[in-house]
């Protein structure tokens, strides 16, 4: 499935795909909240909900970009350390 496929499905449907088809790549807590990171096909979904109520506050899928970046760039950063031993 494509990013423009997924994004022109409704929002019941585009879950039940995120909750069957999408792989947890990545998942942070900040303060209440719960940011998750998940990789469905050729694109990502990042999640943000309730820490106590997992109510979804906010969602967005995209393929690359700032948003990618950001886990990107957290990684990079843990493998060097690993491979430097800092």
């Amino acid at each position: 499935m494509k990013l423009n496929e997924y994004k022109k499905l409704s929002e019941e449907e585009q879950y039940r795909i995120l909750w069957d088809d999408g792989e947890l790549i990545d998942a942070c807590l900040e303060g209440e909240v719960k940011k998750l990171l998940y990789a469905v096909d050729n694109f990502y979904v990042e999640l943000w909900s309730h820490a106590l109520t997992n109510k979804v506050l906010w969602r967005l899928s995209f393929k690359q970009g700032k948003l990618l970046e950001k886990y990107l760039n957290k990684y990079s950063a843990a493998i060097v350390d690993d491979l430097t031993g800092t």
